[in-house]
């Protein structure tokens, strides 16, 4: 059966920029689903140097994809790939997480159980502790319990009609999909589905911008535009802003200063950015929380061993 934009239910939406082998393995693991095809369909933006549509489209030459090749905008691909999609649903999926065995038939099943209410669907995929399906009957109820992790792309997915409503919305072009879930705030309910629907991959050299600034400057600073429209209460605010701390930003410290992993992000100013929002206190408060971190990881090495 052919896909026609009214049957399509799914559309996962995938921008990708040099990862050919990863972006494979992501589809792979759709393809190989026990998913009718017609059900959902794959849409790529892709803003590689390089032109790789013909090994995309040789391995996968099904009806249900979509690759189109466009001019690199950064983290606004994102926002071109949701527009290829026709589905009544539009899941952001980043090229490096791949679907476990059941995952893509567990999405598609809760998104055919929502179609009467249209809640806002948020797929964390395990991040969140002591929480695995939960619906929030707001806003401020619904960030409180993602917590930071309202700005990784691949938990995000928007209702087609409500993406379209939102095509004026003013988007941030480090975090847009963050843009349009902030604009959400009059949503019925809120479902937050945190069972573990894929597998993330490896990226080596991932990075490219200065991560703390992004996250410690531009995100809060988005946060904190939500609590001055009074769409979260300051409750939510610090919440998020102390959990950021401890799960965040003392992690990324321990990976890219102490274990000094393989990621390109730039920080040479860890400590103007992290001042921004908070006091020189919690600042020094992260190297301790960030060497906890990697204690763990080499304990966790050595257990392996």
């Amino acid at each position: 059966m052919l896909n026609t934009e009214n049957n399509i239910l799914l559309s996962i939406c995938i921008p990708t920029r040099g990862r050919n082998e990863i972006l494979k393995n992501t589809l792979t693991s759709i393809f190989n689903s026990d998913v009718a095809r017609f059900v959902y369909e794959v849409v790529i933006y892709d803003s590689s140097d390089d032109d790789n549509s013909a090994d995309i489209l040789k391995a996968f030459p099904y009806n249900n994809l979509t690759y189109k090749r466009g001019e690199n905008k950064g983290f606004l691909n994102l926002i071109q790939a949701l527009k290829m999609g026709k589905g009544q649903f539009l899941k952001l999926q980043n090229d490096y997480c791949k679907f476990n065995k059941d995952g893509l038939r567990d999405m598609i099943n809760l998104i055919r159980m929502s179609l009467t209410n249209k809640p806002l669907l948020f797929f964390p995929n395990k991040s969140l502790k002591k929480i695995q399906v939960k619906e929030c009957p707001t806003f401020d109820n619904f960030l409180y319990n993602v917590t930071f992790y309202s700005s990784w792309s691949s938990a995000f997915g928007i209702w087609k009609n409500d993406f379209e409503q939102l095509q004026d919305t003013n988007i941030n072009p480090m975090f847009p999909h963050t843009s349009l879930l902030f604009a959400l705030t009059n949503k019925q309910s809120y479902l937050i589905d945190n069972n573990e629907l894929f597998d993330t991959q490896e990226v080596n050299k991932k990075g490219g911008y200065d991560l703390f600034e992004t996250f410690a400057v531009i995100y809060l600073q988005m946060l904190e535009d939500c609590l001055n429209k009074k769409q979260i209460t300051a409750a939510t605010f610090k919440h998020i802003k102390y959990d950021m701390l401890k799960n965040f930003f003392s992690l990324w410290y321990c990976n890219t200063k102490i274990l000094k992993n393989q990621y390109t992000f730039t920080s040479a100013q860890i400590k103007t950015s992290m001042n921004v929002y908070y006091s020189n206190l919690y600042y020094y408060s992260m190297f301790p929380l960030a060497y906890a971190h990697a204690l763990k990881q080499a304990l966790k090495n050595w257990i392996k061993k």
